[in-house]
């Protein structure tokens, strides 16, 4: 039931029982006087009701209807008895005062009840910013720790990885191409490769690059890096649909980097749907007009677990991956006094949103 409709109800109730203690009043006999005394007291009812539910206003109101109706029956009944109507007529004085204590007292208990709803919800709102914090805290600490860490294990392996690819090299050329174990130095090779992108890939977490601003077209930097994934989408059977606010206006970023943040996500959402879908790229300003949004939408099956954990360095869901693409977006998105979040779809899928501030 609505909040109208309960008036409504209200309103109904409050009239019907004044008209039905007025009836009663002026059908009984003024022989039946003990009767005419509960009547009469009957009256505070709607009158409290009508005080509590809608404040002093409605009812005084109530209580004016109900001393009009009941003046014709005291002038017409009881005229001959002086005493009573005396006190009759001082009830309806005191039928106008109980309307307005209870009326005032009722609207000093709702804005102390709004005043508490308030103070709940800013206590609330406080709650969640703390707790927001806390846990960036902790991300921060966390990212610390694991970069040193990422860095000394990055320098010890990259100097012999180089000493075994100058060693492979060589016993490449030794051996020529017709050789029977050259497949096993082909083998070699691509390993040392992949290890030492992984490598680049722990010191570029552990030490991201500096951030170096200028005034860049969010817009083209999505078309720009949705250009550079096409083909990767294209043997996905993955369709790439934009959605771009030509409102949105250049903003102050580093653009290699925020590029390198658009890749990883969007490769993220190619990577989801392996038998193809729908990836969404949308831009526009924010319900405050302070950042700008960018929401990176895919069809497919969804990150399954812990989403608070997504953006940790090392978590992934596939066996291929290491966990450091995330990781390393959420910490230059970060640098740029941003946010990069992440949250399933209704129906199927994950939505990541990259959030960055308007300055300049």
């Amino acid at each position: 039931m609505t909040q109208s409709r309960t008036d409504l109800f209200k309103y109904v109730f409050i009239a019907a029982l004044i008209l039905l203690t007025s009836v009663l009043h002026y059908q009984t006999a003024i022989a039946h006087r003990y009767l005419h005394e509960i009547y009469q007291r009957i009256y505070y009812i709607p009158i409290l009701l009508a005080a509590f539910w809608f404040g002093p206003w409605i009812g005084l109101l109530a209580a004016f209807v109900t001393s009009s109706i009941y003046v014709g029956h005291i002038a017409r009944d009881w005229t001959s008895f002086p005493v009573y109507s005396f006190n009759q007529y001082a009830e309806i004085v005191l039928y106008h005062v109980v309307a307005l204590i209870i009326g005032l007292l009722s609207r000093r208990e709702r804005r102390q009840r709004s005043n508490l709803e308030k103070t709940s919800a800013e206590l609330s709102e406080a709650y969640e910013k703390l707790r927001q914090t806390f846990e960036q805290l902790r991300q921060s600490d966390r990212l610390a720790a694991l970069g040193e860490l990422s860095a000394g294990i990055a320098h010890e392996i990259r100097n012999p990885l180089g000493s075994i690819k100058g060693s492979v090299e060589i016993i490449e050329e030794e051996i020529g191409e017709a050789h029977s174990k050259h497949e096993f130095i082909r083998i070699i090779k691509e390993e040392v490769a992949r290890l030492n992108s992984l490598v680049a890939e722990f010191l570029k977490f552990a030490r991201p690059p500096k951030l170096s601003k200028e005034t860049t077209s969010i817009n083209e930097l999505i078309r720009s890096t949705v250009v550079l994934v096409g083909k990767e989408a294209e043997k996905a059977g993955v369709k790439l649909q934009l959605s771009l606010d030509e409102e949105v206006r250049p903003i102050e970023l580093d653009p290699d980097q925020i590029r390198q943040v658009l890749l990883n996500v969007l490769l993220n959402g190619i990577q989801a749907m392996p038998d193809g879908g729908l990836l969404e790229i949308s831009s526009s300003l924010s319900t405050t007009a302070k950042s700008v949004l960018v929401d990176v939408r895919d069809s497919g099956e969804g990150i399954q677990g812990d989403l608070d954990r997504i953006f940790d360095p090392f978590f992934t869901t596939r066996p291929e991956g290491t966990g450091l693409g995330l990781a390393v977006s959420h910490q230059l998105v970060e640098k740029h006094g941003g946010v990069l979040s992440a949250h399933r779809n209704p129906e199927t899928g994950m939505t990541f949103r990259l959030e960055l501030p308007l300055t300049g």
